[in-house]
């Protein structure tokens, strides 16, 4: 960025001519450059823009730029809520205050980053924390941060410090954080939250944000500091163990404390739903049989070779969970009794017919089976002994086929 360049919203575009001569008058060469919105302009440049461009989405990035709104008619009011909202200063289109200020600021721009002082005590100390630390003005522009919060998202000290969220941030992750933080400064105190994050390396971290406002002497909030605390790994670890306890290590279908909290989730919404909800119940025929020829590793890829050719079976909507030894139960979504019926015969059939290959042997494996649909009038315990019924009465009948529960 140059320091002569001015920035300006497409309304102002006729305007900036007289402007520039006045300019011209002080010895002031300027470049001019239009925008269509405020992230197009540098952090810190100068920034002249119509209050008529102006959006709400804009107000976050007000403070990130030497940002002055040019009104039609100036009015105190107004004046006083943009620079509330972040602007640097209000002028009417016509004002020759504003060429003052603009002389001005051109004037000193260059000496901004022009003197450095060592890094304060505070700096110093902040710097050697590991966690990445930043704290931001009651206008959200971070006003300061450690190394670690540096490298974490990649950005230079220089380009953090001044700038908006949104300008080290995407859209969809700073909106969160601004959401977030106008919370907090409303609320005061403190607040604690998880939100995603990325890295300088692209990657996205699961983050807890630990904030805190600062307040005035007289109890105003003017600025909040916070901390970042990476929970990637721990999440990633919850949410494994999570499913390992909801899992069948074998098969790799779900289990029965799965299916139990899935069918009472389903269950409750159908009473006040006109979808159709079945279940199927299979248990592989003499499977103790298969046990005994070919051992426990045997049967083990059994049911391996089994969930793999059931799991080609399935519908979209369709789930399968192992709830026993060799008993699996399948949830039909949006499926009424007259589709389940033919659907579990289909199965029993074409397992019937499938080569299974265990230990190099080849062997033909039977399902019995029992299917349902689900009443919501009838209480789920009870439809549950129903479809098991179903599947004593099928293994009783000689197994290898289907027993249907029709109401």
């Amino acid at each position: 960025m140059t320091p002569s360049t001015l920035y300006f919203s497409p309304l102002l575009t006729d305007w900036t001519q007289p402007v520039n001569r006045q300019l011209s008058a002080f010895n002031k060469k300027v470049q001019w450059q239009v925008i269509d919105e405020i992230q197009q302009s540098p952090v810190s440049s100068i920034l002249l823009v119509a209050e008529q461009d102006l959006q709400q989405t804009d107000w976050p990035l007000l403070a990130s730029r030497k940002a002055v709104v040019i009104l039609d008619n100036w009015r105190l009011p107004a004046s006083v809520a943009w620079i509330e909202r972040g602007a640097t200063n209000c002028f009417a289109r016509h004002d020759d205050n504003l060429i003052s200020w603009l002389v001005s600021e051109l004037s000193r721009f260059a000496l901004n980053h022009a003197e450095r002082t060592e890094d304060s005590v505070l700096q110093v100390i902040i710097d050697a924390i590991p966690t990445p630390i930043f704290f931001k003005d009651h206008l959200h522009i971070y006003r300061g941060c450690n190394v670690a919060f540096c490298d974490s998202i990649g950005f230079e000290r220089d380009n953090i410090v001044g700038h908006s969220v949104y300008d080290i941030a995407p859209k969809e992750l700073a909106d969160k954080y601004y959401h977030a933080d106008n919370q907090l400064l409303a609320e005061g105190g403190t607040q604690r939250y998880e939100a995603d994050v990325k890295f300088a390396d692209g990657s996205l971290h699961e983050i807890e944000f630990n904030k805190a406002v600062f307040t005035s002497h007289d109890g105003k909030a003017i600025g909040q500091v916070g901390v970042m605390l990476d929970i990637t790994e721990r999440n990633q670890l919850i949410r494994q163990l999570d499913k390992s306890s909801h899992t069948d290590p074998l098969t790799g279908f779900e289990n029965r404390r799965a299916f139990n909290q899935v069918i009472h989730r389903e269950f409750d919404q159908l009473e006040s739903s006109v979808r159709k909800l079945s279940l199927m119940t299979l248990d592989i025929d003499f499977f103790k049989h298969i046990n005994d020829r070919f051992g426990h590793g045997g049967g083990d890829q059994a049911l391996q070779l089994i969930s793999e050719w059931l799991q080609n079976q399935l519908r979209d909507t369709d789930s399968v969970y192992r709830v026993g030894g060799e008993e699996f139960y399948l949830l039909m979504r949006d499926t009424d009794i007259h589709t389940a019926y033919p659907f579990a015969e289909s199965l029993c059939k074409n397992m019937a017919t499938h080569l299974f290959t265990i230990k190099q042997q080849d062997i033909h494996i039977t399902f019995s089976i029992g299917v349902i649909e689900i009443n919501p009038a009838i209480e789920l315990e009870n439809t549950l002994d129903m479809v098991d019924k179903a599947l004593y009465e099928a293994k009783a009948d000689g197994r290898n086929c289907v027993r249907p529960v029709f109401e």
